[in-house]
């Protein structure tokens, strides 16, 4: 999670919040792949041709928007530490309550992030929080971080890891208009950027619904057999 965090924020930094937050939606690709690895089963060839979209939207992206291929890696990196955090949990919480693992994991974030900071010499007077800092802080720490992850992982005794981050994939969505709102203009975006984007969405969005449709025909086709 540490690494995810600092990644994530470095991304931002040497890009766009728009182009990190695309990236982030490859986690549905990594845990496509990985996921069956952790939990002993075939992996479906209907989530390894939603990951092959996602890796062609994110072509779009890096085609058309190379100067931010720094920026494009550190988001990717960042995708595969979230999906690695994401399929650990939802082995974790079969056995644990959601708030001990968000404790943990979180405080051993914090303390690896310190730690970082630290050897790169970023501490200094620049940590102070001024004006308003504090109240984002809180809100960013609290509401946005602590109360959001909890949350994701308790749903994990419910749904596959892949689906959670599947849903997580709205967060480009509604980060990318939050980002027009407070920046503006630093984040309007190439129109092969936008053509990415849309493909990695609209995979997104249309592949739970394509596996229910899948599933329910299985399911008819077996009660069908079991009355033959």
């Amino acid at each position: 999670m540490g690494l995810h965090w600092i990644l994530f924020f470095e991304s931002i930094s040497v890009s766009t919040v728009s182009v990190t937050l695309v990236c982030l939606s490859s986690v549905t690709l990594f845990t496509a792949i990985i996921e069956p690895f952790f939990f002993h089963r075939r992996i479906s060839k209907l989530d390894v041709f939603t990951g092959l979209m996602i890796i062609t939207g994110i072509y779009l992206i890096f085609r058309f928007e190379t100067q931010y291929m720094k920026g494009i890696i550190l988001g990717l990196v960042a995708a595969l530490a979230a999906s690695l955090f994401g399929i650990i949990n939802s082995k974790l919480v079969k056995r644990n309550r959601a708030t001990v693992i968000g404790f943990y994991e979180m405080l051993g974030a914090w303390i690896w992030i310190s730690f970082f900071l630290l050897i790169s010499g970023d501490f200094g007077p620049q940590m102070t929080p001024q004006g308003n800092d504090l109240f984002y802080l809180l809100l960013l720490g609290t509401v946005c971080t602590s109360a959001a992850y909890v949350a994701a992982v308790a749903v994990m005794k419910e749904i596959s890891a892949f689906r959670v981050a599947l849903i997580s994939n709205m967060e480009p969505l509604y980060g990318i208009m939050l980002a027009w709102l407070f920046f503006g203009h630093r984040e309007v975006m190439s129109l092969g950027f936008y053509l990415g984007a849309l493909l990695i969405l609209g995979v997104v969005f249309l592949h739970p619904m394509v596996k229910l449709r899948r599933d329910r025909s299985r399911q008819k086709d077996r009660t069908t057999d079991g009355y033959a």
